[in-house]
């Protein structure tokens, strides 16, 4: 038995049409923004170090808001007012004033 082939004919491809698939395939990952919160009471002090001694550059409050830019872990040990200590500080940009700091982790929520 016979079968006739025929060879599929294709769509010659340009060089912007690799070029361009090449470029999706291999562009760089899109990046998260950075995370999002909120400070959790009224004048919380954003502090130049994370120490409560350390000068505050400012204040957040609810409502303000803040965005994450760093964290330091095993700082001072902080008594937050649900009765825990916490001794993590959060280098946050307090979107309302553009003030930015050390917060304590008492202070803040993330959304």
């Amino acid at each position: 038995m016979n079968t006739k082939r025929t060879a599929a004919k294709t769509a010659p491809v340009t060089t912007v049409a690799v070029l361009t698939l090449l470029g999706t395939l291999f562009s760089a990952p899109a990046t998260a923004a950075p995370p999002q919160g909120d400070f959790t009471a009224t004048g919380v002090k954003i502090h130049v170090s994370y120490s409560t001694t350390s000068f505050a550059r400012g204040h957040g409050n609810p409502g303000d808001g803040y965005t994450w830019l760093g964290g330091q872990s095993n700082a001072e040990a902080v008594p937050c007012p649900d009765g825990s200590v916490k001794d993590h500080w959060t280098y946050v940009h307090n979107n309302r004033t553009g003030v930015e700091g050390y917060v304590s982790d008492c202070f803040i929520r993330e959304y």
